[in-house]
């Protein structure tokens, strides 16, 4: 394994150690960090920009997902007409690998939002987005 693969995953894992710390943290987290209740009218003034902002998220992510799709196959493309070609082959190989990497990514992200938005909609802070 060479050294950057080795760096990526060894950010990889802190950033997943720094979130596993983070989100017990995130879910025992009171309404509003102390504040008492988001006022009602409050949270209807903001429910268009709350909706926007999921719909622009949503779309990021679906985005994410398709170049990601189209990476993987540009990578088997390339893979397949590669022939006899060692470093045409690696470099195809290391863009599927890459591909993949975006998907798991993409899926972290989709979670990532999904869980602060859950909290955020059961400490009252925002209405349900989606």
């Amino acid at each position: 394994m060479d050294g950057r693969l080795m760096s990526i995953g060894r950010r990889a894992r802190r950033a997943t150690a720094v979130a596993t710390a983070a989100l017990p943290w995130l879910a025992g987290s009171s309404p509003a960090l102390g504040a008492d209740v988001v006022p009602k009218s409050a949270q209807k003034a903001l429910a268009p920009v709350t909706a926007m902002i999921g719909t622009l998220v949503a779309i990021a992510i679906g985005l994410g997902i398709a170049v990601c799709a189209a990476v993987i196959v540009w990578g088997g493309i390339e893979k397949m007409l590669a022939g006899s070609n060692a470093e045409a082959e690696h470099r195809a190989s290391r863009r599927i690998s890459n591909g993949i990497m975006g998907l798991v990514w993409m899926f972290v992200a989709g979670v990532i939002v999904s869980v602060i938005a859950a909290i955020a909609v059961a400490d009252g802070l925002i209405a349900k987005p989606f």
